[in-house]
């Protein structure tokens, strides 16, 4: 989660659509169902839970729980992929609304009413070619194949903070119908990833229901084109990129003027022996954009009982954005992350200080910092 994006996830299952039968027939319709193989499916999954509290007496202690479940069956030409996801409702005056980076994990599927849900996030097919090039068609989530990172990109096993999930200045849209082209790299030349896919994700929908995703002609819709470069060094891994969505921004300060948003990003990632290092930058267009730029650095070191992790994150915020006179947030975090169960789970607590820059995508949230201690838990099953 981020502040910058929306805030929460909405639940199509609570909009009493056929989910299994649109999407199964759009799958089979387009690609004639390809023969499956006679591996099976495979699953795997987990849950993770989340206590915090914060320095903070407007902000309530809470705890939010989550689940995710990931289906994949091989085929002669390539691989289905199903991912179903649930979380609890957060707290109205929970320590994720007053800080809502501090928590990546909170609320990532609700439904319109602002409740827990559960849906479909992404439901897709994979063709993969002899020579390791692939193309995804179907519901993807964007923001799984650009601005990646090793040891910065997961809330559930390494930072809890939003902010070392994914890059504060990239638009990226919710859960959408698209595709992912994936060429490799070889010798000098960089593995090359290509997205394509609406601009509007479940969550931007009025009805937060598949059928919507289908609507390509509805007024203020467009386009998310997202392209990246990655090679790899030795121990380091550089990537660059550039994004657009075609759909039009309010310009900042005009009652008519409307504008893309556009921007570019890089991430370079180290990792020797028991140490690795992330580091992340990003510029969007500051007529429209929130988020004007954003660096952050994360380290990260495995010792003989777990493995600790410490970074730092700075977002610049637009002229035409700013709630006073502050121009950046700041989040920062610590963490230790504790095996049990012979390593199926983590027991991860941590220490966050963040800055808010006096604003959410609902605008309740004011200038403030705080002190917020974290207990999180994770079990993964496969």
């Amino acid at each position: 989660m981020r502040y910058f994006s929306k805030s929460f996830k909405s639940s199509p299952f609570a909009t009493g659509s056929n989910t299994h039968a649109l999407l199964l027939a759009l799958y089979c319709g387009a690609f004639a169902c390809p023969n499956v193989s006679a591996s099976g499916v495979n699953w795997e999954g987990g849950g993770t839970a989340v206590y915090q509290h914060a320095h903070d007496s407007r902000a309530a202690s809470e705890l939010t729980v989550s689940a995710d479940i990931f289906a994949t069956l091989e085929t002669a030409r390539g691989e289905w992929l199903l991912y179903i996801e649930g979380s609890t409702t957060p707290k109205s005056n929970g320590v994720s609304a007053f800080y809502p980076t501090v928590n990546g994990d909170a609320g990532s599927v609700l439904t319109e009413d602002g409740d827990g849900g559960i849906q479909i996030s992404e439901f897709n097919y994979t063709f993969s070619t002899e020579n390791d090039h692939s193309l995804m068609l179907g519901l993807i989530d964007p923001s799984a194949w650009l601005d990646r990172g090793r040891i910065a990109n997961d809330e559930n096993k390494q930072f809890l903070n939003g902010s070392f999930v994914n890059n504060a200045t990239i638009e990226f849209p919710d859960y959408t119908l698209g595709g992912v082209y994936r060429a490799p790299g070889q010798g000098r030349r960089p593995e090359i990833t290509l997205v394509v896919s609406g601009s509007d994700g479940i969550t931007d929908l009025p009805d937060r229901s598949y059928q919507d995703l289908l609507d390509f002609n509805e007024d203020g819709r467009g386009v998310f084109v997202g392209a990246g470069a990655n090679w790899l060094i030795g121990p380091s891994s550089w990537r660059v990129g550039a994004w657009i969505r075609t759909d039009d921004h309010a310009v900042a300060g005009s009652e008519t003027d409307q504008e893309k948003n556009y921007g570019v990003y890089a991430v370079y990632g180290w990792q020797s022996g028991d140490n690795a290092l992330n580091f992340r930058f990003g510029l969007a267009n500051p007529d429209v954009s929130v988020a004007r730029d954003f660096y952050a650095i994360a380290y990260q070191r495995k010792l003989r009982f777990g493995q600790f992790g410490i970074g730092a994150a700075n977002t610049g915020i637009s002229s035409g954005f700013r709630s006073g006179e502050r121009d950046r947030a700041f989040d920062s975090e610590i963490y230790y992350r504790i095996p049990v169960f012979d390593g199926a789970g983590h027991v991860t607590p941590s220490i966050q200080y963040v800055e808010v820059p006096g604003f959410d995508a609902n605008e309740t949230v004011p200038s403030s910092t705080a002190i917020v201690i974290g207990l999180r838990f994770h079990y993964s099953f496969d």
